[in-house]
C-alpha cells in the first residue's frame, strides 16, 4: 500500500511518469468494497493521481482508465467525496482527453469538432462549480480548470475574468497568475486588439508573481520565465523601466479612483465592452468604445457598416440592462402608483425588481441579435433565430460547420451552455421564458411567510426565484453576453481584416466613433 501519496506527486514533478505508473498499476483495483469508506477513499486518491498521470504524460489510457473507474462508481462515490469533487475529478480527465486531441490536431476546428472534443470537460467543470461554495477548498481550483477547459473553445474573455475572480481573493495564486499571462499574450495575438503598454505590463507582471514558488513545474517555470524576459524587453525597448512599473500601477490606480462609481462597479463586475478594461482599469477603460473596427487596419467587407450599426444597437441594449441591473442595486424603489391585490404570497413588487427583470430579458435579445450578425456574415438564412439552438438548423448547418474561425468556436460553446435540453446553464433560457410567457416570482425565501392561499403549488403555472439567487444569476448572465459581444466582434473582425496594404473600391477604412 502507498503510504504517501506526495513521493508520487515529488516523481510526477520530476518526469519519471514510467515509475509513478508502474508504482500506481501494482496498488490500484476496478471494483472497491462498498462497505470499505478507507478502500475507496484510498483508490480515488490513486486514480485521482493516474489522471493527473495522463494529462502530465499525455497518455491517453491512464486517462480513459480513470474515466471509466469514476463512472463505474458514480453512486458509491457518493458515500464518501461530494458532488463538486466528483465532477471535478471526472472534469480533469476529460480535459486531459481535450488536451491530447489539442496537441495532435493544431489548427483551427469547425464548431462541431470543438463540441466534440472539447465542450464535455467545460460541462462537468461547470457541474462542479454550481455544486461548490467559497469555503469548499476545491472552489478556486475548480474555477481556475473551468479557465483552462474554456480555452479550448476560445473563450478568452470569461477564462481571463475566472482568473481575475480568484486573484482578488488570492493575489499570489501562482497557477492562475501564470495561466492569466499566458491568456492575454493569446488576447493580443488573435483578436487585432489594440495594443498597449499597459497589456505588456500585465503580462510581465502576472508573470513575474507567478514564478515566485518553489512549487512550480520545472517546465513552465522555464517558459514562463522566458516569456516574461520577453516582454521586459518590449516595455524596455518602448522607453519605460521594469524597475518604474509601481508608479505607474499607481498612477492607473489613481486614475481608476476617478472614474464615477458606476464606471468602477462595471470595472470590478466585468461589465465593460472595453477591450482596455479587460487587464487594466485606467483612464483608457471610461466609456464602452469596442468597434469591430480598428486603427491601421484595412477591412475588405462590405457589410461593415452594417454590422458596426447592428453591433451599436447591441452596445446601447448591453449599456441599457447594465444600467438597470445598477440601480436594482443602488437606487431606493419608489411609488409608481400602482396598488397590488393582498394576497399573502410575499411577491417582492417594486421598481427595484422590475429593474432587475428587465436586465436579465435583455440579455437574451442582445444573443439573438448575435445570431443575426453570424448569419448575415456567412450568408446564411436570418429567419426565426435564436441564439442558443439556430446553429442546428438544416440550411445554416452546413455552412457553418466549413468555417474556420475561432471566435465563431467560442460563440458556439456559450450557445451549447444554453441550450435548454443539454447545457449546464439552461436554467438561465427557462427562467426567461418563464419571464416572459408564464409567471415568474421573485421573493426573498428566507422570510418564510406561509402561502395561505396555496398559490404557489401549481409549478407549471408559476415559478418561485429568491431574489438573491435571481440577482446573482443576472450579473453571471450579463458577464456572459458581455464575453458573447467580445467573441461576435473578434468573429466579424477576423472575417472582414485585409492584409491588403492599399486602398480599393472594395476596401472599408476603420469607421469612427461618434
Amino acid at each position: 500500500m502507498i503510504t504517501n501519496n506526495q513521493n508520487l506527486y515529488e516523481l510526477l514533478d520530476s518526469g519519471q511518469f514510467e515509475k509513478v505508473r508502474t508504482i500506481l498499476n501494482e496498488n490500484l483495483v476496478e471494483n472497491c468494497n462498498e462497505n470499505n469508506t478507507d478502500e475507496i477513499l484510498y483508490q480515488l486518491r490513486l486514480y485521482g493521481i493516474l489522471i493527473d498521470l495522463g494529462r502530465e504524460s499525455f497518455n491517453r489510457n491512464d486517462l480513459k482508465k480513470g474515466i471509466e473507474f469514476y463512472e463505474k462508481n458514480e453512486l458509491l462515490f457518493e458515500k464518501v467525496i461530494t458532488k463538486e469533487s466528483y465532477y471535478y475529478n471526472l472534469a480533469n480527465a476529460k480535459e486531459g482527453l481535450a488536451k491530447i486531441f489539442y496537441s495532435e490536431n493544431k489548427g483551427v476546428h469547425s464548431i462541431y469538432t470543438s463540441f466534440t472534443e472539447f465542450q464535455e470537460p467545460i460541462n462537468l467543470y461547470w457541474m462542479a462549480f454550481k455544486k461548490a461554495t467559497p469555503k469548499d477548498s476545491l472552489f478556486h481550483q475548480i474555477i481556475i480548470n473551468l479557465s483552462s477547459a474554456l480555452m479550448y473553445t476560445n473563450r478568452i474573455i470569461e477564462a481571463i475574468q475566472l482568473l481575475d475572480t480568484v486573484l482578488k481573493v488570492q493575489p499570489n495564486y501562482n497557477q492562475a497568475l501564470i495561466s492569466r499571462a499566458n491568456y492575454l499574450d493569446y488576447l493580443s495575438t488573435v483578436t487585432n486588439c489594440p495594443i498597449s503598454i499597459a497589456l505588456y505590463t500585465q503580462i510581465y507582471l502576472s508573470y513575474y508573481k507567478g514564478i515566485q514558488s518553489n512549487s512550480i513545474p520545472y517546465e513552465v517555470y522555464q517558459k514562463s520565465l522566458y516569456e516574461m524576459n520577453q516582454k521586459k524587453k518590449i516595455i524596455e525597448n518602448q522607453g519605460f523601466s521594469v524597475e518604474n512599473l509601481g508608479k505607474e500601477l499607481e498612477k492607473t490606480k489613481s486614475e481608476y479612483n476617478e472614474l464615477s462609481e458606476f464606471r468602477q462597479f462595471c470595472i470590478d463586475n466585468f461589465l465593460t465592452l472595453n477591450e482596455h478594461a479587460v487587464y487594466c482599469p485606467c483612464i483608457a477603460s471610461k466609456t464602452d468604445d469596442i468597434q469591430i473596427g480598428v486603427q491601421n487596419v484595412l477591412f475588405k467587407n462590405s457589410l461593415l457598416p452594417k454590422l458596426e450599426l447592428l453591433l451599436n444597437r447591441i452596445k446601447s441594449e448591453f449599456a441599457f440592462a447594465r444600467w438597470n441591473y445598477y440601480k436594482s442595486n443602488t437606487e431606493r424603489a419608489f411609488d409608481y402608483d400602482v396598488e397590488f391585490s393582498e394576497l399573502l404570497e410575499g411577491e417582492i413588487i417594486n421598481s427595484k425588481s422590475e429593474t432587475l427583470r428587465t436586465s436579465y430579458r435583455i440579455c437574451y435579445g442582445i444573443l439573438d441579435k448575435i445570431a443575426l450578425g453570424i448569419c448575415k456574415i456567412y450568408g446564411v438564412d436570418g429567419g426565426n433565430i435564436f441564439f442558443e439552438r439556430f446553429w442546428n438548423e438544416k440550411k445554416r448547418k452546413p455552412v457553418l460547420e466549413k468555417q474556420k474561425n475561432i471566435h465563431l468556436n467560442a460563440l458556439y460553446s456559450i450557445a451549447c451552455d444554453l441550450n435548454t435540453k443539454t447545457g449546464e446553464l439552461r436554467h438561465f433560457k427557462n427562467w426567461r421564458n418563464k419571464l416572459e410567457h408564464n409567471l415568474l416570482i421573485l421573493k426573498d425565501t428566507s422570510n418564510e411567510s406561509p402561502d395561505l392561499l396555496n398559490i404557489y403549488d401549481d409549478p407549471d403555472f408559476v415559478a418561485v426565484i429568491d431574489i438573491n439567487e435571481f440577482k446573482e444569476k443576472t450579473i453571471q448572465l450579463l458577464q456572459l453576453t458581455r464575453a458573447a459581444i467580445f467573441s461576435y466582434v473578434y468573429c466579424i473582425r477576423l472575417e472582414t481584416i485585409t492584409n491588403e496594404t492599399s486602398h480599393n473600391k472594395n476596401t472599408i477604412p476603420t469607421i469612427s466613433l461618434k
